[in-house]
């Protein structure tokens, strides 16, 4: 019964890390440009010149 519960927990954090990624990509081809602290949180996302 662990082994089943870590597993679902590994599945979803790659779920979502592959989520934020793709995310990521498409703000990034239409025009964005997210900023992040040290920390890597998200500060802040701008139009790309």
């Amino acid at each position: 019964m662990k082994n089943l519960a870590i597993l679902i927990i590994l599945m979803l954090t790659v779920i979502s890390c592959s989520y934020f990624e793709g995310a990521e990509r498409t703000m990034k081809e239409r025009g964005y440009e997210c900023m992040y602290t040290y920390k890597g949180e998200l500060q802040g996302c701008n139009y790309i010149k």
